[in-house]
């Protein structure tokens, strides 16, 4: 028993170094052909080992890797990515990428590393992208970490925490960067020049939580920077008036401020900033916080002529907590005669006064997107003088309610071309409406509007009513060249006669079932059309014009993916681009007159092969058989009336009536012989005529002749025998042969007969007179036995 636990234990210590052993194994990775390995998120706490040059890209982030050793990536020659970030490395060895050549991608943010080297990179002249952020450093060491970077185009450095310090030679060897990174939200030190030494930045993102060195920066980088964004900064100190800037000229395009505070005090300063700024300049405001009333220092701002050079402004999601005690910002009108362009989206504006409006001399382009304007307030903001060079006016998802009065309302814009008023709730369209004399563009979608009038103005060229609930358009807009009317209810695409300038049309889901080549010639113009995702009847006609159409591809701009077949039901879902319908459903008409002349020449040649093999006869015969199986198989005893039934044929009756009547009715004892021309009830079917008659007769008699065989009364005759004398092998019949009959001239349908004549005794007619005394006596002896 010890020993079995020995043993277990032992087994156990086995598995459990095995499993620990297994994360570092290049099983735990998942590779594609193409050399791209993922071991994301698989508690991994060292790099794989079994790494080859086949790797190009490697991803090992969120793990627990703590250590990263000179040989754990010398094999991966051709590495192109590497990805460690959030991890817990705290130690990478002096020459671990020293054999990544090949390496553009470096990423080992938030990590452990609280000093960084400079030898880490000394290998990896083509790296384009390094991110260091998150890591517990508070410099970037003693010496230039990037000096061997020439081709690195994206940095991303610092943290939020220790990141103390920008030394001035922490940049050198850096030229020219598309985008620079920096977490200092508690920078405590900056060495003037220090980003200066990068002659071009066009993306810098500062984090910075006190802004106390931003004017120094700021002077290093006027010359240099394109668009810096700064991002959780506290403006409720900022004060600006101490530097002195001499620089005469910039290349600053853009400034953003990313969740900021700012005060009144503050914002004064702010606008001192931008005024160094030389070029023209965009600036933006991103979910920010005014904690003010408006109470700007006029006496400051008298000393600001400008907002500089500030030609677009942009404000999205600003957050006044003291909104219902904010002023009328009449002391700032006088700054904004130069702007030109104005985003003020979600941020609860419900009124832009009149004043403000006139001032806004030079505005070109005002988007007051998800904000409280309704047509009331909306009067007050475009009133007389109001924007007088505005082209464009955005008003998505608003208060607005009336089409006529907002018409009404913006006639006094003499320059407004493009109007966005979707996603309001109009409902409804009145009959006419006034705009302004130059509209071109108009965006009603998701307006809920079910049908379209004049109202609209007939100036216009481009037109958005997607995502309501119209289900018809018979509008005239004779100078409109695009129309968007996805997300309807439309059954067909619209009159080309309505749109005789139309290029762009875009229909795509709504219930349309079809388009023909027709429709689509008949838009003389229409370049671009997209409809898909409509319910699509794959018709023959439909699919033959799809699919044949080589140049539909280029009008068509979502084909063919999005063009679904909806019915008929076993191809739904298909693409329409590689549905196959049969034979039969693309050419029924062809078909079925196919299969009726088929149909024609079958008849036709059952009749001819009826007619050569005597397929009347049979079915008379066939017919007779069962009225011979309707009857009893013999007639009672006390039924039977006659000696003998003669069959013969009506060329025969010569020799019938006058010599074998004659003989056997004449002779002692008489024989009773029963001959249809005598003996059968008139107006009986002649069929029941003759079973009768064989039934009531002890024999029957068959005068053969050829004239019998071709004989149409015997046929009958004949027909029945087949069935009811002949089936058994008895001698009720008699046969007397008048004359030799060929062979050939029996019928091929008599076979029976044919095999009679070849195989039972037959009475023969003498020619001699002198042995027809012993034909009449054998006769008569066959009748009586």
């Amino acid at each position: 028993m010890p020993c079995a636990l020995w043993t277990a234990w032992v087994l156990g210590i086995v598995i459990s170094l095995s499993k620990e052993g297994a994360p570092h194994q290049a099983s735990s990775l998942s590779c594609d052909p193409a050399g791209v390995c993922d071991g994301r998120s698989r508690s991994l706490s060292s790099i794989p080992s079994g790494l080859t040059a086949a790797v190009k890209s490697l991803d090992l982030s969120n793990n627990r890797i703590a250590y990263v050793g000179s040989s754990d990536l010398r094999k991966c020659v051709n590495l192109r990515a590497l990805r460690l970030g959030a991890n817990s490395i705290h130690t990478v060895e002096e020459d671990s990428f020293s054999s990544l050549g090949s390496l553009e991608h470096l990423d080992l943010s938030y990590n452990h590393l609280s000093n960084l080297s400079s030898s880490w990179f000394k290998s990896l002249s083509t790296l384009k992208f390094l991110n260091l952020l998150g890591n517990p450093y508070k410099t970037l060491g003693e010496t230039p970490l990037f000096s061997h970077l020439p081709n690195l185009r994206i940095l991303k450095i610092g943290n939020n925490d220790t990141f103390a310090e920008i030394q001035a030679k922490d940049f050198q060897g850096l030229t020219f960067l598309q985008e620079l990174e920096i977490g200092a939200s508690h920078l405590q030190r900056y060495a003037p020049k220090s980003l200066r030494s990068i002659q071009n930045i066009s993306h810098l993102i500062l984090h910075m939580r006190r802004p106390a060195l931003l004017p120094k920066i700021f002077v290093d980088l006027l010359s240099s920077l394109e668009y810096l964004e700064l991002r959780n900064t506290d403006f409720s100190t900022f004060n600006f008036s101490d530097v002195s800037i001499n620089e005469p000229s910039t290349v600053m395009k853009k400034f953003t401020f990313r969740k900021a505070e700012i005060t009144d005090a503050s914002f004064t300063e702010i606008v001192k900033l931008l005024n160094y700024v030389s070029g023209a300049l965009e600036v933006e405001f991103d979910d920010c916080t005014l904690n003010g009333r408006g109470d700007f220092s006029t006496s400051a701002l008298d000393t600001i002529k400008s907002l500089g050079n500030v030609e677009t402004l942009t404000v999205r999601r600003l957050h006044i907590p003291q909104f219902f005690l904010f002023y009328d910002l009449r002391s700032i009108y006088s700054l904004t005669g130069a702007v030109k362009r104005i985003a003020i989206e979600n941020s609860k504006v419900f009124l832009v006064p009149c004043s403000l409006s006139q001032h806004l001399k030079s505005l070109e382009y005002l988007d007051l997107s998800e904000n409280l304007m309704s047509e009331e307030y909306l009067k007050n903001s475009a009133c007389e003088h109001a924007w007088p060079f505005l082209h464009t006016l955005i008003l998505r998802q608003n208060h607005l309610k009336s089409l006529e009065k907002t018409g009404e309302v913006l006639v006094t814009l003499k320059n407004l071309t493009n109007l966005d008023i979707s996603k309001n709730n109009f409902d409804s369209m009145p009959e006419t409406c006034q705009w302004p004399e130059k509209m071109k563009y108009m965006n009603l979608s998701s307006t809920r509007i079910h049908s379209l009038t004049h109202c609209l103005p007939q100036t216009l060229e481009v037109l958005d009513i997607s995502n309501n609930n119209l289900n018809s358009f018979s509008l005239s807009l004779p100078q409109l060249k695009e129309l968007y009317i996805s997300r309807n209810k439309l059954k067909t695409l619209p009159d080309a006669s309505f749109l005789p300038m139309l290029s762009v049309l875009r229909i795509s889901r709504n219930t349309i079932n079809t388009f023909s080549k027709e429709q689509l010639d008949s838009f003389q113009k229409l370049k671009t059309l997209e409809a898909g995702g409509n319910n699509f009847i794959c018709s023959c006609d439909f699919l033959s014009f799809t699919q044949g159409q080589q140049a539909l591809a280029q009008v068509l701009s979502d084909w063919p993916e999005n063009y679904l077949c909806d019915s008929p039901s076993h191809v739904r879902g298909q693409r329409v681009h590689d549905t196959r319908l049969s034979l039969t459903e693309c050419h029924r008409v062809a078909v079925v007159s196919v299969v009726c002349c088929a149909l024609f020449l079958l008849l036709l040649l059952t009749g001819a092969l009826c007619h050569h093999f005597h397929g009347l006869w049979y079915m008379k015969m066939m017919w007779a058989w069962l009225q011979a199986k309707r009857k009893p198989r013999k007639a009672p005893r006390r039924d039977v009336c006659y000696d003998a039934f003669v069959s013969y044929s009506e060329q025969d009756s010569y020799w019938v009536e006058n010599l074998m009547v004659q003989e056997l009715e004449h002779f002692q004892p008489p024989f009773k012989l029963c001959l249809h021309k005598r003996d059968f009830i008139p107006g009986k079917w002649i069929i029941d005529n003759i079973i009768d008659s064989i039934e009531k007769s002890q024999k029957t008699i068959f005068v053969l002749s050829e004239n019998f065989v071709k004989s149409e009364w015997c046929k009958y005759e004949l027909d029945f025998s087949h069935f009811r004398l002949f089936d058994e092998n008895d001698d009720t019949a008699i046969l007397i042969l008048l004359e030799p009959i060929k062979k050939k001239a029996i019928p091929q349908r008599f076979c029976k007969l044919r095999k009679i004549v070849n195989t039972r005794t037959y009475l023969e007619w003498p020619a001699d007179e002198t042995q027809r005394e012993g034909f009449w006596l054998n006769l008569r002896a066959a009748i009586k036995s």
